[in-house]
């Protein structure tokens, strides 16, 4: 893992320097896919483009599941044991929660306002373009800034930082292609500029590795058996607090039922008696 984060701060730190100074490099890039005799973007028409695009964005949630249901099925019943050892599958899930989920979908695609290039003068739009470090774009919500895609991507690092052995390297550049691609695929649609996609495979990876660090690699990190147990934690409180919150409402209900009664008792007769 240290030359993959050596590599990802490196491309992260010469990406941030040079579209910094020249920013105009994102709309260099973005016109390669440009047809100016049709307006489009040529390759997002395409059905293969298409059926890659939709290949991207239901593997990783495949790979995944697994995590996500033996975390869920520890919380609702913490006494039986997981299916999957405990670390690997709260790395998985809170790779994806906390990468593609909270920092990209919930905060920077919503608050950065960068048009994505498809809505930009430049290729055909009405808005301006903004560059990557600007949040004083127009776009309201759902925005270019960083790539939604390229972080799920990106986010198969995480599977692969589990790969054991020789093949470890292998799986980790494997998976570091397959952001790449899916990233790269938005850009040639016209979805993502250049250094969305870079940004949100820094921003990914970076997360996985404090969590890798967090769950594996730290001294003093917890064994599959004591996340197991924090889990399991976690779910009896869930069950204690889901208890109270029934009796509250139960308790509630009742109370509204014999007020609603006792009104019902007092006004009712009275109707019927002027009838």
């Amino acid at each position: 893992m240290r030359w993959l984060v050596f590599l990802t701060l490196l491309a992260g730190a010469a990406v941030l320097i040079l579209f910094t100074l020249f920013p105009s490099l994102d709309l260099t890039i973005t016109a390669w896919f440009w047809d100016k005799t049709t307006n489009s973007f040529p390759w997002a028409g395409t059905g293969w483009g298409k059926m890659l695009r939709q290949a991207g964005n239901v593997l990783p949630w495949v790979i995944a599941a697994p995590a996500f249901a033996a975390l869920i099925l520890k919380l609702l019943f913490p006494a039986r044991r997981m299916f999957m050892p405990a670390r690997p599958a709260l790395l998985l899930a809170l790779a994806m929660a906390l990468g593609p989920g909270l920092m990209v979908n919930g905060i920077l695609k919503e608050k950065w306002g960068r048009p994505r290039p498809v809505h930009v003068e430049e290729f055909g739009g009405q808005k301006a373009f903004t560059p990557w470090y600007s949040t004083a774009g127009t776009c309201p919500a759902n925005c270019s800034f960083v790539s939604g895609e390229g972080a799920l991507g990106f986010w198969t690092v995480a599977p692969a930082s589990l790969v054991p052995g020789p093949l470890g390297p292998v799986a980790l550049g494997a998976a570091v292609v397959f952001g790449l691609a899916a990233g790269g695929l938005r850009l040639a649609f016209g979805g993502h500029f250049f250094t969305d996609v870079i940004f949100s495979g820094v921003l990914v990876v970076m997360i996985i590795v404090l969590l890798r660090w967090w769950l594996f690699d730290r001294r003093g990190a917890p064994t599959d058996a004591e996340a197991e147990a924090w889990v399991a934690r976690i779910g009896v409180a869930l069950h204690r607090l889901a208890a109270r919150l029934w009796r509250w409402s139960a308790a509630t209900a009742r109370f509204l039922w014999r007020q609603a009664s006792r009104l019902a008792a007092r006004y009712l007769p009275r109707r019927g008696a002027g009838l």
